[in-house]
């Protein structure tokens, strides 16, 4: 498929060559020669070649789910990736191919499970466990009431889209139609005709009508298109391959790239090409699209230095010059591809990409301008815009409620299509937390079970029931905690915590809730981070039953929620650990208890701490007499818990700093050192090692404002520098 040429960024054209006759080996060279030269129509030819010949190796498999998946042909690909997930030594990549091509195909459930399986294979610190397809195409599907779609009157068997307004009333768009002039050329890469510009007038319904090919010197031999105008009409800059003055510009593997061109107005015609700044043989640039004002073009690029894939770039001008690139940054790009960037007069980037949470394929998502440059996370327009296939190229009027898109859906006039829509509402950003409720005793799904929202204060904000699935869903906002609850006779109430701080990364959040039996003692709680929002995940929690000495542990998921079986009278320790962040450990009793939660939250603050080497963290609650350096009873109890942290952490140093203000004069750093011993001479009396401690008293060398000697200030702003602080200085196991 045509698009596909656009999406990837690559060759368009190679002379054809004839394979090789005689066993499959020569079919495979052949064919791999063509796969470099990223000609996979021709490469397939060979693959499917030696296939038949019996070379149905892991190799072959492998390159005819690629290609295909790279010309656009999902089902295929379908096929070929169920063989190639099946040999011992596949890659993770290849399950997330695998995944998106099931997931073009309408089989959210399947996508769903081998998408967890390379989340599963490739998961880091903090990165999602559940991928959740399953879910968001039910979701995003489910509501396709905010558009009106049509297909536009002017779309052939051939690939047309990439629409972009030339005016109020006429479009220019790409099309592969022309296939009556002389010798038919076709792409290397899909075996399809290759593209011009055309323009189509804008009908009074919003339809397109009277489509014919741009006059003047844009169209070549090779590709055009997509293309942005100006919004007086007088300044085209369109996508053609590396072709200028008559000469291919090639990379030095022999790759013809994309490039961006600029061709003036002339009556009807356009001409007077020209090559933006940024052209490179080695690179593709392409896709390129104006703001309102002219003053910024956006395109996009598979330059070094990007997120992966096709990144999204924007330069602005600089007095009549393009300034350096810039890439749009994590918010827009991601490690797969972002294309076809659009401008709507509000300031809105619509693009396609398949990188976002999506339906299948390239979907079209919008994030509104924040200014200064910055977009708010994208959001999925759902359907009928988007869609299991490719979805792209989204134009908006002025009114903002009418435009054209493309896609390769099923029912079109062939291959790529344009669709004419009208937006019936305003767009808004969903977010949803959704997941099912399970009987932990036979690992049923529990139907019809009232769940409840609560905030993390414990109030209910909604309640629902679960479906036949045993699947609940919330509306969520972002910035927020939430609590989960599932209640059923003859178990213990389920709770699951939810922090929504970065959900726009996955629009949709999964918390399934487990419920047990109502007998014997549990013990549970959820582990927050001290220093910002949400919950932490990947700690393990040890329980350690302090009579047999056996152990027991449990790592936390997303929600940092944990939750163990205890044995009845016996008593316990529990150490919560994860590298990077100060361990606890509190101790647990079970005396007397037959059954029963013990909720940790309740016991202990379980805020994680990070550790930071080299940054200081004062004490709260650590305050002196003038002259006198005695701890009260209130600084005690505050180094009685830190004492206890050091003596859990045995392989982290400290240095214990006393500051004063400026007025303390020039004995100052003197009185600091002693109230710095008394401070280190305390920890000690709990056990903590001396030479895991350093006293320092600085006087008032180390301001923290501007309040020197001889400044007036104000009491709160000297209260500023009088500070007692801890730095750890090294982690160095004992």
């Amino acid at each position: 498929m045509l698009r596909t040429i656009f999406l990837t960024l690559g060759l368009l054209a190679i002379i054809a060559a004839g394979f090789a006759q005689g066993n499959a080996d020569a079919y495979i060279r052949e064919a791999d020669r063509y796969y470099d030269q990223m000609a996979y129509a021709r490469a397939i030819e060979g693959y499917n070649v030696a296939t038949e010949l019996g070379a149905v190796n892991e190799h072959v498999t492998k390159r005819l789910a690629e290609c295909y998946m790279r010309i656009g042909r999902s089902d295929k690909a379908e096929q070929w990736y169920a063989m190639v997930v099946k040999f011992l030594n596949r890659e993770p990549q290849e399950m997330y191919n695998y995944a998106e091509a099931l997931k073009s195909n309408g089989k959210y459930v399947e996508a769903e499970e081998w998408m967890d399986r390379y989340l599963a294979a490739t998961a880091t610190e903090g990165s999602p466990r559940r991928s959740n397809i399953n879910g968001f195409a039910r979701n995003y599907l489910a509501t396709p009431d905010r558009f009106i779609v049509r297909p536009a009157g002017i779309n052939t068997a051939f690939s047309d889209f990439g629409t972009a307004w030339l005016g109020s009333d006429r479009v220019v768009f790409s099309s592969a139609r022309n296939v009556t002039t002389g010798v038919e050329r076709r792409a290397a890469w899909n075996d399809q005709p290759f593209l011009d510009l055309y323009v189509a007038e804008v009908t009074p319904n919003g339809d397109l009508a009277n489509a014919r090919p741009l006059e003047g010197a844009v169209n070549t031999k090779l590709h055009e298109g997509p293309a942005t105008v100006s919004v007086n009409g007088d300044v085209m800059w369109f996508t053609r391959n590396g072709y200028h003055n008559g000469r291919s510009q090639r990379s030095s593997n022999g790759i013809t790239r994309l490039a961006i061109y600029k061709a003036y107005a002339n009556g009807g015609t356009w001409g007077r090409v020209e090559q933006f700044l940024y052209n490179n043989s080695e690179i593709s640039v392409g896709h390129p699209a104006l703001s309102p004002d002219g003053k910024r073009l956006f395109f996009v690029s598979d330059m070094p230095g990007g997120y992966g894939g096709t990144d999204i770039y924007m330069c602005a001008d600089q007095g009549g010059q393009w300034g350096e690139p810039v890439n749009l940054g994590s918010i827009i790009n991601t490690a797969h591809n972002e294309s076809f960037p659009f401008l709507a007069g509000d300031g809105t980037l619509y693009f396609a990409s398949n990188g976002h949470p999506g339906l299948g394929g390239m979907d079209i998502f919008a994030a509104k301008y924040l200014g200064l440059d910055e977009f708010a996370p994208p959001m999925n327009l759902g359907a009928p815009v988007n869609g299991t296939r490719d979805d792209l190229a989204l134009i908006l009027d002025k009114s903002g409620k009418r435009g054209f898109f493309s896609s390769n859906r099923e029912g079109g006039a062939g291959d790529d299509d344009i669709y004419a829509f009208e937006m019936l509402a305003p767009l808004d950003q969903r977010f949803l937390v959704t997941g099912l409720v399970i009987d932990d005793d036979d690992s049923s799904p529990l139907i019809e079970l009232e769940v409840k929202l609560l905030d993390k204060n414990g109030l209910v904000l909604a309640t629902t029931t679960t479906d036949a699935r045993g699947e609940y869903t919330f509306p969520v906002e972002k910035n927020r905690e939430y609590q989960l609850k599932a209640e059923m006779k003859g178990r213990y109430p389920g709770i699951q915590h939810l922090s929504t701080e970065r959900i726009e990364q996955q629009q949709i959040l999964t918390r399934d809730i487990h419920l047990v039996a109502n007998a014997g003692i549990w013990l549970r709680g959820a582990i927050r981070n001290k220093e910002a929002p949400g919950f932490v995940d990947g700690v393990t929690v040890t329980v350690v039953n302090l009579s047999s000495f056996f152990s027991e542990s449990f790592v936390t998921g997303e929600s940092g929620d944990f939750s163990l079986r205890l044995q009845s009278n016996e008593e316990f320790e529990v150490l919560l650990e994860k590298q990077g962040f100060f361990s606890m450990s509190i101790p647990v009793s079970t005396i007397g208890m037959r059954e029963g939660i013990i909720d940790l939250n309740e016991v202990r603050d379980l805020s994680f701490e990070p550790l930071n080497v080299g940054s200081p963290t004062p004490f709260k609650y650590i305050r002196w007499a003038k002259s006198d350096v005695k701890l009260d009873p209130i600084a005690r109890t505050e180094l009685d818990a830190f004492a206890e942290r050091l003596n859990v952490n045995p392989a982290v140093r400290v240095e214990i700093a006393v500051h004063s203000d400026a007025r303390d004069g020039a004995d100052a750093a003197k009185l600091d050192q002693r109230r710095a011993d008394a401070v280190v001479d305390y920890l000690i009396g709990k056990g903590v090692k001396r030479d895991r401690l350093v006293a320092k008293g600085y006087g008032f060398s180390k301001l923290k404002n501007h309040c020197a000697p001889g400044v007036t200030c104000t009491e709160e702003e000297h209260a500023e520098n009088r500070r007692v602080e801890f730095t750890v200085t090294s982690i160095t196991p004992p």
